[in-house]
């Protein structure tokens, strides 16, 4: 079972969780003692974190991670869904997050979970101290990308055996 744990403690405790995702430790000071931090826990066991910061009708997903040992396992997407789930029961509209453009596969892994691209921040890995590169490409504008929570559609089965739209 997967579950969000708040992070209560001191939070630089995580900081080379949070760098999995997040390559400045210097940006994620700036936002280190924002919002929530959970960990992201299987079967009682800590295998990433994830920090969400609300603003206006707007959940951001400012860093979330697994470590490495554990990611293709599906621990991402349900923390994700975890996420979702608590901005939808806070009344949040949208759940949005951001990665760089560079990171291709994280844009499908997103996208694969129901999030479309909203917008680019150009130019923002730009102010970054050290050029971020993955796969040879180096990292300048940041792709956004969001998912409606409050009429979020999910498929039920009725009394007949058919499936039918429920609002959730």
């Amino acid at each position: 079972m997967i579950r969000l744990t708040p992070v209560i403690a001191n939070r630089e405790l995580w900081m080379s969780l949070l760098l999995e995702a997040d390559e400045s430790e210097l940006v994620i000071r700036s936002y280190l003692d924002q919002g929530e931090l959970f960990t992201i826990d299987e079967d009682e066991v800590t295998r990433g974190v994830v920090l969400i910061i609300g603003e206006g009708v707007d959940l951001e997903i400012k860093n979330i991670a697994v470590e490495p040992a554990s990611r293709g396992r599906g621990l991402g997407a349900a923390a994700i869904n975890l996420v979702i789930d608590k901005a939808r029961s806070q009344g949040f509209r949208r759940v949005i997050v951001g990665t760089a453009d560079s990171s291709v596969g994280t844009v499908r892994f997103y996208q694969r979970n129901g999030f479309r691209i909203y917008g680019v921040r150009r130019g923002f890995f730009d102010a970054y101290p050290k050029a971020i590169v993955e796969d040879g490409l180096v990292a300048h504008d940041m792709v956004i990308l969001e998912i409606a929570v409050q009429h979020r559609k999910a498929l039920r089965r009725s009394g007949a055996g058919e499936f039918e739209e429920d609002e959730c």
